[in-house]
């Protein structure tokens, strides 16, 4: 492709570069540093549910609307996000002794120094 056309224009080479750098890398780098401090589970709980949060702002700033392929969709990631809770729960429990406190730490706890 010829890319001639957005070099030459500053606006064009604007809108990519701040694209690129601002709205993907910088946004990345702070996401990264933020799962750091959240369980697994719940880092991808989040990022499953990315899709709902672009829909539900497209259909706010945008007025953008949903079909029943969208809904039925929605409804998959959401039952998703519920099986992986309940199946993590469902985990933990069986995994800890209720009277036992060594080294047994439930997956829904601050990491340490954030108590």
């Amino acid at each position: 492709p010829d890319f001639a056309p957005i070099l030459n224009s500053p606006s064009a080479l604007g809108g990519v570069l701040y694209t690129g750098l601002i709205t993907t890398a910088l946004a990345l780098w702070v996401e990264s540093i933020a799962f750091k401090r959240v369980p697994a589970t719940d880092a991808s709980i989040i990022l499953t549910t990315e899709p709902l949060f672009a829909a539900a702002a497209g259909a706010v700033t945008l007025g953008e609307t949903f079909v029943m392929s969208d809904y039925v969709g929605a409804s998959l990631i959401i039952g998703a996000c519920i099986l992986a809770v309940l199946i993590e729960d469902e985990a933990s429990d069986e995994s800890c002794d209720p009277y036992d406190d060594s080294g047994c730490v439930p997956p829904r706890t601050w990491p340490e120094g954030f108590e």
